[in-house]
């Protein structure tokens, strides 16, 4: 028979572009397989003004809400996020007494800490394809919530149907032109501040390629989708299996943009051609820090060497790139600076995103070194966003340093939300995708 079921994404977040709530879409597509009547709310595209007509006109027996920031993860605007989320609780519970679920990656990463704080019934932590099925039938059944956390397993890929919510992905399509696909989970890397193999396991569990490539001739069929986004960790994983995603999709004819998140090592030129065959249009590098020494500090296993070879064989193959990096992490000082400002001039043509400081997420690595460092105290609460800078170089000068060096130059990004004007305004205008590629001086999809 089913109950009926709101999910509600308490995301509002529009830096660096507005994202479509993927998590949530999973979860409808399980919680409807198993029988179960799903309603989306989406604060981004609609507000609490909807989520209050939605709870008027109908009653329902299950509520989750799914929270997937817990702020910018940038010092230079630290906006803490749970607000979005407190928001929306306090709208269900006036008018709502059904069960109310959390989950979402930033509740994952503190659930005790944001279940006091909002009090729900019960929380997911990790991915809820099957764990919010359990909790569903817990309330059909009249049984107690198997909670207050349920802790999900991470076997295998959860192949189920991803259920897109037609209103929600046409606001997305309107602010942005993209809509997300994943084709893994999980990441074997340990970089130092990285929440990623807490959240989906510490190696990867693949999606079959084939379902992929299907999954983005759904979305093009349906919705005439313009640009696709693969969210995985990192696309090109090490075994390869992304070059399989690569070859399914041009197998399948596809036409449709497509750019993801990549490692800056262990990709060459004939492995960027056969990407750009299936789609390919731009690259976000987490190239993450612009010396060997600062990069050695985040535990990184690649060198500035791999990230300028990279760099080439992408602008070889005219594939706009992005790399995103951190000024202040664990070994940086004067010199280092200095040095990442000089390196950053050899990655001709492609757009530079700097950020200052590093936040400080629980569970991760970054937590002892800050502490062993000085910089973090045993009672910080870090549920409010707080910024890790390396003790050898001084904030003030090294943002001014930034500032001064890059001047004038549109390529490069600091403060990195200092874009996001730019960005809103041409999709105000109808383009599509993330836009910095525009800025690259090598081809692309524009």
């Amino acid at each position: 028979m089913g109950i009926d079921c709101l999910l509600v994404s308490a995301n509002r977040v529009r830096v660096p572009y507005p994202v479509y709530p993927l998590g949530m879409a999973h979860i409808a597509g399980s919680l409807e397989d198993a029988g179960h009547r799903v309603t989306c709310c989406d604060l981004m595209s609609s507000g609490t003004d909807a989520l209050a007509a939605i709870l008027e006109e109908k009653r329902f027996d299950l509520i989750g809400i799914s929270i997937r920031n817990l702020d910018t993860v940038d010092s230079t605007c630290p906006d803490p996020f749970i607000g979005f989320a407190r928001e929306a609780v306090e709208v269900i519970r006036s008018r709502s007494r059904a069960p109310l679920m959390l989950g979402g990656p930033a509740f994952s990463i503190m659930p005790e800490r944001i279940m006091a704080e909002l009090g729900a019934d019960c929380g997911v932590v990790g991915e809820g394809e099957a764990a919010v099925v359990e909790i569903a039938r817990a309330v059909e059944e009249g049984k107690p919530l198997p909670g207050p956390l349920v802790r999900a397993g991470l076997d295998s890929y959860p192949s189920r149907r991803v259920a897109y919510d037609r209103n929600i992905a046409a606001y997305y399509l309107k602010n942005g032109g993209m809509l997300n696909i994943q084709t893994k989970r999980g990441c074997p890397h340990r970089c130092l501040y990285c929440s990623y193999p807490m959240l989906e396991g510490g190696r990867y569990r693949f999606r079959d390629p084939e379902e992929v490539a299907c999954e983005v001739e759904r979305l093009n069929r349906e919705y005439d989708v313009p640009y696709i986004f693969f969210t995985d960790s990192v696309f090109n994983d090490a075994s390869g299996r992304y070059l399989e995603v690569a070859e399914a999709l041009i197998k399948k004819g596809n036409r449709i943009p497509w750019c993801g998140f990549f490692r800056p090592s262990g990709m060459g030129r004939k492995e960027m051609d056969l990407l750009k065959r299936s789609g390919l249009a731009a690259m976000e590098v987490g190239t993450d820090a612009m010396s060997d020494a600062t990069l050695a500090g985040l535990n990184k296993d690649f060198s500035i060497a791999d990230v300028l070879e990279f760099d080439r064989n992408a602008r070889e193959a005219a594939i706009p790139c992005a790399h995103f990096v951190i000024f202040g992490g664990p070994g940086e000082d004067g010199n280092t600076v200095e040095e990442g400002i000089a390196n950053a001039t050899r990655l001709e043509g492609s757009v530079i995103f700097a950020f200052s400081g590093i936040r400080i997420i629980p569970g991760t690595a970054l937590v002892e070194r800050a502490r062993a460092d000085g910089v973090l105290e045993a009672d910080r609460d870090l549920l409010a966003p707080f910024f890790y800078f390396s003790p050898d170089v001084d904030r003030e000068w090294m943002e001014a340093r930034l500032e001064e060096a890059w001047k004038g130059d549109v390529r490069r990004i600091f403060p990195a939300a200092s874009m996001q004007e730019r960005i809103d305004f041409l999709h105000a205008r109808g383009h599509a995708g993330p836009l910095w590629d525009m800025l690259c001086s090598v081809g692309g999809s524009r």
